[in-house]
């Protein structure tokens, strides 16, 4: 399944950028986040008028959250929509986003808001929705066998009913959102074609981990 031109002039061209450290979002993958910051509020209220669409983007320097409006952002990120909204009535509102697609950031601009925006390219990753049934690249088993020895090392429970549970994207997609790797390694496997070679990749830091040259944890 391929997303088609016209789905894609369905998307803002300009969207708000929600920068977060040590966080990436995949296609049709959710996060839950708190915000607090009046710029991000700001961000917020404002997506309601833009089809509730923002982009996750990470800094390209680890950075504290909220992340400083003067640190560069790296160029590809994924655009959201807000799939659930709740005002806590405490300067707080709680949203649930849904990963849409990557984008290309071609521009950036200061809103009156205080976030930044920015002009997006989707047209570098138009094949996105084909992530929802790509046939499974590396073994399954492979992947799981080491993910349990990477998590165990690292004393992190998981639900492995959910985990035998998941499809074969929706188990790529979830070890590159959760898995303690660096900011670097996290954007590395944004960027990459497909889940194939994602799953690739997490099977090379697996190993890497495995060899004693455990990855640094990302900040949140």
């Amino acid at each position: 399944m391929t997303m088609g031109h016209n789905q894609i002039s369905s998307l803002p061209s300009q969207i708000a950028l929600f920068p977060l450290s040590g966080v990436v979002l995949m296609p049709f993958a959710h996060i839950p986040l708190n915000v607090f910051e009046e710029r991000y509020i700001n961000l917020v209220d404002d997506s309601f008028a833009n089809g509730h669409y923002i982009g996750i983007v990470q800094p390209q320097v680890d950075a504290p959250d909220p992340v400083p409006g003067d640190v560069a952002l790296y160029k590809t990120g994924t655009i959201a929509r807000i799939i659930s909204f709740f005002d806590a009535s405490d300067g707080t509102y709680q949203i649930t986003l849904q990963g849409v697609m990557r984008f290309r950031v071609i521009s950036e601009q200061l809103a009156d808001g205080g976030y930044r925006t920015a002009m997006v390219d989707y047209m570098p990753y138009v094949d996105d929705l084909a992530l929802m049934t790509e046939s499974e690249g590396t073994s399954r088993e492979q992947l799981i066998s080491l993910m349990h020895n990477f998590l165990e090392e690292k004393d992190i429970e998981v639900n492995w009913e959910a985990v035998n549970e998941a499809s074969y994207s929706a188990l790529v997609s979830s070890l590159v959102m959760t898995c303690p790797f660096s900011s670097v390694e996290k954007q590395a496997l944004l960027e990459l074609g497909d889940q194939a070679q994602r799953a690739e990749m997490l099977i090379q830091l697996f190993n890497m981990s495995g060899d004693g040259q455990a990855t640094s944890s990302s900040r949140h």
